[in-house]
Protein backbone atom coordinates (compact mmCIF):
# COMPACT_ATOMS: atom_id res chain seq x y z
CA UNK A 1 0.00 0.00 0.00
CA UNK A 2 1.36 3.40 -0.95
CA UNK A 3 2.10 6.09 1.71
CA UNK A 4 -0.77 8.20 0.40
CA UNK A 5 -3.18 5.29 0.84
CA UNK A 6 -1.90 4.70 4.38
CA UNK A 7 -2.48 8.39 5.13
CA UNK A 8 -6.00 8.17 3.67
CA UNK A 9 -6.77 5.05 5.74
CA UNK A 10 -5.39 6.68 8.91
CA UNK A 11 -7.49 9.80 8.32
CA UNK A 12 -10.61 7.70 7.74
CA UNK A 13 -10.05 5.65 10.90
CA UNK A 14 -9.40 8.79 12.96
CA UNK A 15 -12.62 10.42 11.77
CA UNK A 16 -14.54 7.18 12.36
CA UNK A 17 -13.24 6.80 15.91
CA UNK A 18 -13.85 10.42 16.83
CA UNK A 19 -17.36 10.22 15.36
CA UNK A 20 -18.05 7.02 17.28
CA UNK A 21 -17.01 8.64 20.53
CA UNK A 22 -19.23 11.68 19.96
CA UNK A 23 -22.46 11.61 21.97
CA UNK A 24 -24.80 11.55 18.95
CA UNK A 25 -27.89 11.20 21.10
CA UNK A 26 -27.87 14.78 22.25
CA UNK A 27 -25.52 16.49 19.78
CA UNK A 28 -28.48 18.08 18.00
CA UNK A 29 -30.45 18.95 21.11
CA UNK A 30 -31.26 22.49 22.10
CA UNK A 31 -28.89 24.20 24.49
CA UNK A 32 -30.36 26.42 27.19
CA UNK A 33 -29.04 28.10 30.31
CA UNK A 34 -31.86 29.42 32.50
CA UNK A 35 -31.80 31.49 35.67
CA UNK A 36 -33.56 30.38 38.85
CA UNK A 37 -34.62 32.65 41.70
CA UNK A 38 -35.26 31.42 45.23
CA UNK A 39 -38.77 32.34 46.36
CA UNK A 40 -37.47 34.02 49.55
CA UNK A 41 -34.92 36.15 47.72
CA UNK A 42 -35.28 39.87 48.45
CA UNK A 43 -37.55 39.44 51.51
CA UNK A 44 -34.89 40.56 54.03
CA UNK A 45 -35.55 37.65 56.41
CA UNK A 46 -33.44 36.40 59.29
CA UNK A 47 -31.94 32.89 59.29
CA UNK A 48 -34.57 31.95 61.88
CA UNK A 49 -37.37 33.14 59.57
CA UNK A 50 -35.86 31.53 56.49
CA UNK A 51 -35.57 28.16 58.22
CA UNK A 52 -39.13 28.33 59.50
CA UNK A 53 -40.52 29.11 56.03
CA UNK A 54 -38.40 26.41 54.38
CA UNK A 55 -39.53 23.82 56.93
CA UNK A 56 -43.19 24.73 56.39
CA UNK A 57 -42.85 24.33 52.64
CA UNK A 58 -41.06 20.99 53.03
CA UNK A 59 -43.62 19.52 55.42
CA UNK A 60 -46.49 20.48 53.15
CA UNK A 61 -44.75 18.98 50.15
CA UNK A 62 -44.02 15.75 52.00
CA UNK A 63 -47.70 15.51 52.94
CA UNK A 64 -48.51 15.87 49.24
CA UNK A 65 -46.20 13.00 48.28
CA UNK A 66 -47.65 10.79 51.00
CA UNK A 67 -51.38 11.55 50.87
CA UNK A 68 -52.41 13.17 47.58
CA UNK A 69 -55.39 11.62 45.79
CA UNK A 70 -56.04 12.19 42.13
CA UNK A 71 -59.43 12.17 40.51
CA UNK A 72 -58.34 11.92 36.92
CA UNK A 73 -54.98 11.76 35.18
CA UNK A 74 -51.50 10.99 36.43
CA UNK A 75 -49.88 14.39 36.79
CA UNK A 76 -50.77 15.56 40.32
CA UNK A 77 -49.96 19.12 41.38
CA UNK A 78 -49.14 20.03 44.94
CA UNK A 79 -51.44 22.96 45.66
CA UNK A 80 -53.98 22.53 48.46
CA UNK A 81 -55.88 24.56 51.03
CA UNK A 82 -53.23 24.00 53.69
CA UNK A 83 -50.31 24.27 51.33
CA UNK A 84 -48.49 27.52 52.11
CA UNK A 85 -45.14 28.58 50.61
CA UNK A 86 -45.06 25.57 48.25
CA UNK A 87 -41.98 25.20 46.06
CA UNK A 88 -38.48 26.63 46.26
CA UNK A 89 -37.11 27.97 42.95
CA UNK A 90 -38.74 30.12 40.27
CA UNK A 91 -38.09 30.18 36.52
CA UNK A 92 -39.34 32.94 34.21
CA UNK A 93 -40.31 32.40 30.59
CA UNK A 94 -42.72 33.99 28.12
CA UNK A 95 -46.10 32.53 27.26
CA UNK A 96 -48.39 33.47 24.37
CA UNK A 97 -48.41 35.93 21.48
CA UNK A 98 -47.61 38.68 22.22
CA UNK A 99 -45.33 37.11 24.87
CA UNK A 100 -46.14 37.49 28.57
CA UNK A 101 -43.35 36.85 31.08
CA UNK A 102 -44.64 34.55 33.83
CA UNK A 103 -42.87 33.08 36.90
CA UNK A 104 -43.16 29.30 37.39
CA UNK A 105 -42.09 27.03 40.23
CA UNK A 106 -39.53 24.48 39.04
CA UNK A 107 -40.64 21.01 40.12
CA UNK A 108 -38.93 17.68 39.41
CA UNK A 109 -41.70 15.98 41.40
CA UNK A 110 -44.51 16.69 38.91
CA UNK A 111 -44.84 16.89 35.13
CA UNK A 112 -47.63 19.18 33.98
CA UNK A 113 -46.81 22.76 32.92
CA UNK A 114 -49.65 25.04 33.99
CA UNK A 115 -50.59 28.57 34.92
CA UNK A 116 -53.69 30.34 36.26
CA UNK A 117 -55.80 31.74 33.44
CA UNK A 118 -58.65 34.16 32.92
CA UNK A 119 -61.50 33.86 33.43
CA UNK A 120 -60.50 32.73 36.92
CA UNK A 121 -63.60 31.48 38.69
CA UNK A 122 -61.86 30.96 42.01
CA UNK A 123 -58.13 31.63 41.81
CA UNK A 124 -55.25 32.57 44.09
CA UNK A 125 -53.47 35.90 44.28
CA UNK A 126 -50.25 35.95 42.27
CA UNK A 127 -47.53 38.58 41.64
CA UNK A 128 -48.48 39.18 37.99
CA UNK A 129 -51.86 39.45 36.23
CA UNK A 130 -53.55 36.19 35.26
CA UNK A 131 -52.75 34.93 31.76
CA UNK A 132 -55.60 35.79 29.39
CA UNK A 133 -55.96 33.31 26.49
CA UNK A 134 -58.23 35.78 24.67
CA UNK A 135 -55.25 38.11 24.26
CA UNK A 136 -52.97 35.45 22.71
CA UNK A 137 -53.21 34.71 18.98
CA UNK A 138 -51.25 31.45 19.38
CA UNK A 139 -53.50 29.90 22.03
CA UNK A 140 -55.71 26.93 21.11
CA UNK A 141 -57.60 24.51 23.37
CA UNK A 142 -56.80 20.82 23.01
CA UNK A 143 -59.69 18.40 22.40
CA UNK A 144 -60.22 15.49 24.73
CA UNK A 145 -59.34 13.11 21.90
CA UNK A 146 -55.87 14.63 21.43
CA UNK A 147 -52.65 12.70 22.11
CA UNK A 148 -51.65 15.26 24.74
CA UNK A 149 -54.85 14.59 26.64
CA UNK A 150 -54.25 10.86 26.38
CA UNK A 151 -50.71 11.36 27.68
CA UNK A 152 -52.20 12.86 30.82
CA UNK A 153 -53.99 9.58 31.42
CA UNK A 154 -57.49 10.97 30.88
CA UNK A 155 -59.89 8.46 29.39
CA UNK A 156 -62.44 10.65 27.61
CA UNK A 157 -62.48 8.73 24.36
CA UNK A 158 -66.00 7.40 24.97
CA UNK A 159 -67.39 10.70 26.23
CA UNK A 160 -65.88 13.40 24.06
CA UNK A 161 -69.30 14.71 23.07
CA UNK A 162 -69.99 15.58 26.71
CA UNK A 163 -66.49 17.00 27.35
CA UNK A 164 -65.03 18.19 24.06
CA UNK A 165 -62.10 19.97 25.72
CA UNK A 166 -59.26 18.30 27.62
CA UNK A 167 -60.19 19.06 31.22
CA UNK A 168 -58.15 18.11 34.27
CA UNK A 169 -59.20 18.02 37.89
CA UNK A 170 -57.12 17.10 40.93
CA UNK A 171 -58.43 16.56 44.43
CA UNK A 172 -55.97 16.85 47.29
CA UNK A 173 -55.68 15.40 50.78
CA UNK A 174 -57.47 18.42 52.30
CA UNK A 175 -60.29 18.17 49.69
CA UNK A 176 -59.16 21.28 47.81
CA UNK A 177 -59.01 21.23 44.03
CA UNK A 178 -57.14 22.42 40.96
CA UNK A 179 -59.40 22.47 37.90
CA UNK A 180 -58.64 23.59 34.37
CA UNK A 181 -58.12 22.53 30.76
CA UNK A 182 -55.21 21.76 28.47
CA UNK A 183 -54.19 23.93 25.50
CA UNK A 184 -51.43 24.38 22.95
CA UNK A 185 -49.54 27.61 23.43
CA UNK A 186 -46.35 29.24 22.30
CA UNK A 187 -43.57 29.60 24.89
CA UNK A 188 -40.36 31.56 24.56
CA UNK A 189 -37.07 30.90 26.36
CA UNK A 190 -34.27 33.42 26.09
CA UNK A 191 -30.76 32.06 25.68
CA UNK A 192 -28.71 33.45 28.58
CA UNK A 193 -25.59 34.27 26.57
CA UNK A 194 -27.23 35.18 23.28
CA UNK A 195 -29.78 37.64 21.98
CA UNK A 196 -31.81 34.92 20.24
CA UNK A 197 -34.78 33.03 21.68
CA UNK A 198 -36.13 29.50 21.58
CA UNK A 199 -39.79 29.60 20.54
CA UNK A 200 -42.02 26.54 20.34
CA UNK A 201 -45.53 25.33 21.09
CA UNK A 202 -46.19 23.04 24.04
CA UNK A 203 -49.17 21.64 25.89
CA UNK A 204 -49.88 23.88 28.86
CA UNK A 205 -52.60 23.74 31.47
CA UNK A 206 -54.94 26.66 32.16
CA UNK A 207 -56.22 26.51 35.74
CA UNK A 208 -59.40 28.38 36.56
CA UNK A 209 -60.06 27.06 40.08
CA UNK A 210 -57.30 26.87 42.69
CA UNK A 211 -56.60 26.84 46.40
CA UNK A 212 -53.52 27.55 48.54
CA UNK A 213 -50.64 29.92 47.88
CA UNK A 214 -48.90 30.59 44.58
CA UNK A 215 -45.58 31.25 46.38
CA UNK A 216 -44.71 34.26 44.17
CA UNK A 217 -45.45 32.27 41.01
CA UNK A 218 -48.21 31.96 38.41
CA UNK A 219 -48.00 28.17 38.17
CA UNK A 220 -45.68 25.18 37.87
CA UNK A 221 -43.23 23.96 35.26
CA UNK A 222 -42.99 20.20 35.71
CA UNK A 223 -39.64 18.50 35.07
CA UNK A 224 -40.93 15.02 35.94
CA UNK A 225 -40.74 11.91 33.80
CA UNK A 226 -44.20 11.88 32.22
CA UNK A 227 -44.99 12.76 28.60
CA UNK A 228 -46.51 16.15 29.52
CA UNK A 229 -43.39 17.46 31.31
CA UNK A 230 -41.32 20.27 29.86
CA UNK A 231 -38.40 17.85 29.50
CA UNK A 232 -40.45 15.47 27.34
CA UNK A 233 -42.08 18.21 25.29
CA UNK A 234 -38.75 19.90 24.50
CA UNK A 235 -37.35 16.52 23.45
CA UNK A 236 -34.22 16.80 25.59
CA UNK A 237 -32.40 13.82 27.09
CA UNK A 238 -30.60 15.65 29.89
CA UNK A 239 -30.88 18.59 32.24
CA UNK A 240 -28.99 19.81 35.26
CA UNK A 241 -29.13 22.48 37.93
CA UNK A 242 -26.77 24.14 40.37
CA UNK A 243 -28.42 25.64 43.45
CA UNK A 244 -26.72 28.52 45.26
CA UNK A 245 -27.09 28.25 49.07
CA UNK A 246 -29.85 30.65 50.17
CA UNK A 247 -28.98 30.77 53.89
CA UNK A 248 -27.82 33.41 54.36
CA UNK A 249 -29.77 34.97 51.47
CA UNK A 250 -27.65 35.20 48.33
CA UNK A 251 -28.47 37.87 45.77
CA UNK A 252 -26.99 35.79 42.94
CA UNK A 253 -29.21 33.44 40.97
CA UNK A 254 -29.01 29.68 40.58
CA UNK A 255 -28.98 28.12 37.14
CA UNK A 256 -30.60 25.30 35.21
CA UNK A 257 -29.12 23.82 32.05
CA UNK A 258 -31.10 22.00 29.35
CA UNK A 259 -29.87 19.81 26.51
CA UNK A 260 -26.26 20.26 25.40
CA UNK A 261 -25.57 22.71 28.23
CA UNK A 262 -26.21 20.01 30.84
CA UNK A 263 -22.85 18.34 31.33
CA UNK A 264 -21.12 16.43 34.10
CA UNK A 265 -17.89 17.76 35.58
CA UNK A 266 -14.63 15.94 36.13
CA UNK A 267 -14.90 14.05 39.40
CA UNK A 268 -18.71 13.84 39.40
CA UNK A 269 -20.16 10.54 40.57
CA UNK A 270 -23.11 8.73 39.03
CA UNK A 271 -25.87 6.44 40.27
CA UNK A 272 -28.58 4.73 38.21
CA UNK A 273 -32.04 6.25 37.91
CA UNK A 274 -34.61 3.56 38.57
CA UNK A 275 -37.35 3.05 36.01
CA UNK A 276 -40.45 5.11 36.79
CA UNK A 277 -43.00 7.13 34.84
CA UNK A 278 -43.15 10.04 37.29
CA UNK A 279 -40.36 10.46 39.82
CA UNK A 280 -36.56 10.31 39.90
CA UNK A 281 -35.90 7.28 42.09
CA UNK A 282 -32.35 6.32 43.08
CA UNK A 283 -30.89 3.41 45.07
CA UNK A 284 -29.93 4.67 48.52
CA UNK A 285 -27.85 1.96 50.22
CA UNK A 286 -26.61 3.54 53.45
CA UNK A 287 -25.61 6.58 55.51
CA UNK A 288 -22.42 7.53 57.37
CA UNK A 289 -22.29 10.02 60.25
CA UNK A 290 -18.78 11.00 61.32
CA UNK A 291 -16.63 7.93 60.68
CA UNK A 292 -19.38 5.38 61.42
CA UNK A 293 -21.56 3.82 58.77
CA UNK A 294 -25.00 3.20 60.24
CA UNK A 295 -26.21 -0.39 60.24
CA UNK A 296 -29.30 -1.36 58.23
CA UNK A 297 -30.49 -4.66 56.83
CA UNK A 298 -29.57 -5.45 53.21
CA UNK A 299 -32.13 -4.01 50.77
CA UNK A 300 -33.62 -1.95 53.63
CA UNK A 301 -33.90 1.14 51.39
CA UNK A 302 -35.14 -0.77 48.34
CA UNK A 303 -38.21 0.46 46.46
CA UNK A 304 -41.00 -2.08 46.40
CA UNK A 305 -42.70 -3.37 43.27
CA UNK A 306 -45.86 -1.45 44.14
CA UNK A 307 -43.80 1.81 44.07
CA UNK A 308 -43.88 2.24 47.84
CA UNK A 309 -40.76 3.15 49.82
CA UNK A 310 -37.60 3.94 47.87
CA UNK A 311 -35.77 7.28 47.61
CA UNK A 312 -36.21 10.21 45.22
CA UNK A 313 -34.27 13.38 44.41
CA UNK A 314 -36.52 16.43 44.65
CA UNK A 315 -35.97 20.07 43.70
CA UNK A 316 -39.10 21.31 45.48
CA UNK A 317 -38.33 20.33 49.08
CA UNK A 318 -35.71 22.09 51.20
CA UNK A 319 -35.52 19.42 53.90
CA UNK A 320 -34.49 15.80 53.53
CA UNK A 321 -37.02 13.27 54.88
CA UNK A 322 -36.01 9.82 56.13
CA UNK A 323 -38.13 7.02 57.54
CA UNK A 324 -38.42 6.95 61.33
CA UNK A 325 -35.87 4.15 61.83
CA UNK A 326 -33.34 5.92 59.62
CA UNK A 327 -34.06 9.34 61.12
CA UNK A 328 -33.58 8.05 64.66
CA UNK A 329 -30.31 6.33 63.73
CA UNK A 330 -28.96 9.53 62.18
CA UNK A 331 -30.24 11.63 65.08
CA UNK A 332 -28.63 9.37 67.69
CA UNK A 333 -25.34 9.37 65.79
CA UNK A 334 -25.22 13.18 65.65
CA UNK A 335 -26.12 13.48 69.34
CA UNK A 336 -23.27 11.08 70.16
CA UNK A 337 -20.76 12.90 67.94
CA UNK A 338 -21.67 16.50 68.91
CA UNK A 339 -20.80 17.29 72.51
CA UNK A 340 -23.48 19.96 72.97
CA UNK A 341 -26.79 20.07 74.88
CA UNK A 342 -29.74 18.97 72.75
CA UNK A 343 -32.44 21.62 72.33
CA UNK A 344 -35.84 20.30 73.39
CA UNK A 345 -37.74 23.28 71.95
CA UNK A 346 -36.21 23.28 68.51
CA UNK A 347 -36.25 26.06 65.96
CA UNK A 348 -39.94 27.02 65.63
CA UNK A 349 -40.65 23.32 66.28
CA UNK A 350 -39.77 22.68 62.65
CA UNK A 351 -36.37 21.03 63.07
CA UNK A 352 -36.13 17.99 65.29
CA UNK A 353 -32.36 17.90 65.74
CA UNK A 354 -30.92 21.11 67.20
CA UNK A 355 -28.22 21.92 69.76
CA UNK A 356 -27.71 24.87 72.12
CA UNK A 357 -24.45 26.66 71.43
CA UNK A 358 -23.43 30.34 71.84
CA UNK A 359 -21.23 30.16 68.74
CA UNK A 360 -21.14 28.21 65.52
CA UNK A 361 -18.82 25.26 66.29
CA UNK A 362 -15.91 24.56 63.97
CA UNK A 363 -16.10 20.78 64.07
CA UNK A 364 -19.18 18.96 62.86
CA UNK A 365 -19.34 15.23 61.99
CA UNK A 366 -19.42 14.39 58.30
CA UNK A 367 -22.62 13.24 56.65
CA UNK A 368 -22.34 10.89 53.66
CA UNK A 369 -25.21 9.40 51.68
CA UNK A 370 -24.27 6.14 49.95
CA UNK A 371 -25.99 5.36 46.66
CA UNK A 372 -25.41 2.53 44.23
CA UNK A 373 -22.03 3.36 42.71
CA UNK A 374 -21.74 6.84 44.27
CA UNK A 375 -21.15 8.53 47.63
CA UNK A 376 -22.54 12.00 48.33
CA UNK A 377 -20.14 13.51 50.88
CA UNK A 378 -22.10 16.59 51.89
CA UNK A 379 -20.49 19.97 52.52
CA UNK A 380 -21.20 21.17 56.06
CA UNK A 381 -23.37 24.09 54.91
CA UNK A 382 -25.71 21.68 53.10
CA UNK A 383 -26.90 19.87 56.21
CA UNK A 384 -26.12 22.14 59.17
CA UNK A 385 -27.43 25.67 59.79
CA UNK A 386 -26.75 28.03 62.67
CA UNK A 387 -29.14 30.70 63.96
CA UNK A 388 -27.28 33.46 65.77
CA UNK A 389 -30.66 34.86 66.77
CA UNK A 390 -31.69 31.68 68.65
CA UNK A 391 -28.16 30.38 69.39
CA UNK A 392 -29.13 27.06 67.84
CA UNK A 393 -27.23 24.67 65.59
CA UNK A 394 -29.68 22.53 63.59
CA UNK A 395 -29.21 19.53 61.32
CA UNK A 396 -31.44 19.74 58.24
CA UNK A 397 -33.16 16.39 58.48
CA UNK A 398 -36.76 15.43 59.09
CA UNK A 399 -38.74 12.33 59.92
CA UNK A 400 -41.11 10.47 57.63
CA UNK A 401 -43.41 8.38 59.82
CA UNK A 402 -45.19 6.69 56.93
CA UNK A 403 -42.91 3.74 56.16
CA UNK A 404 -44.64 3.19 52.82
CA UNK A 405 -43.74 6.68 51.66
CA UNK A 406 -40.52 7.65 49.89
CA UNK A 407 -37.38 9.07 51.40
CA UNK A 408 -36.78 12.50 49.88
CA UNK A 409 -33.36 14.03 49.21
CA UNK A 410 -34.16 17.73 49.45
CA UNK A 411 -32.52 20.64 47.68
CA UNK A 412 -30.50 21.78 50.71
CA UNK A 413 -28.37 18.64 50.31
CA UNK A 414 -27.94 19.48 46.62
CA UNK A 415 -26.64 23.05 47.09
CA UNK A 416 -23.33 23.95 45.45
CA UNK A 417 -23.49 20.73 43.45
CA UNK A 418 -23.80 20.08 39.76
CA UNK A 419 -26.77 17.69 39.63
CA UNK A 420 -27.26 16.11 36.21
CA UNK A 421 -30.26 14.02 35.09
CA UNK A 422 -29.11 11.91 32.12
CA UNK A 423 -32.40 10.48 30.90
CA UNK A 424 -31.01 8.60 27.91
CA UNK A 425 -28.51 6.63 29.98
CA UNK A 426 -30.78 6.59 33.05
CA UNK A 427 -28.13 8.02 35.35
CA UNK A 428 -28.07 10.80 37.95
CA UNK A 429 -24.71 12.48 38.50
CA UNK A 430 -23.58 14.90 41.18
CA UNK A 431 -20.40 16.60 42.29
CA UNK A 432 -19.17 19.74 44.05
CA UNK A 433 -19.45 23.03 42.15
CA UNK A 434 -19.22 26.75 42.82
CA UNK A 435 -22.73 27.54 41.64
CA UNK A 436 -22.34 31.31 42.14
CA UNK A 437 -19.50 31.35 39.61
CA UNK A 438 -21.30 29.72 36.71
Amino acid sequence: MSPSNYLLLFTFLTIFLLTSLTPHSFSNELSLRLQLTHIDAGLNLTVHELLGRAAARSKTRMAWFAHIRKKEGQAPIFWGRKNKYAGEYLMNFNVGTPPRKLPFIVDTGSSLVWTQCKPCLDCISQPVPYFDPENSSSFSKLPCSSKQCTDLGFDYSSNCSAKPDCHFEYIYADESKTIGYLALEKVTFRYSTESSNLIMKIAIGCASINRGSMAHSSGIVGFGRSAESLVSQLGITRFSYCFIPFIPINTKRSHMFLGNRALSNSGDQSTPLLHDNEYYYVSLSGITVGSKRLLFQPNFFERKKDRTRGTIFDSGSFSTFLWTDVFNAVKNAFEFEINLPVANNTLTNDYKLCFHTPTNPEKIPNLVLHFKGADMDLPRENYVVYSTEKKLLCVVIDEEKNLSATNIIGNSYQQNMNVLYDLENQMLSFGPAQCDQL
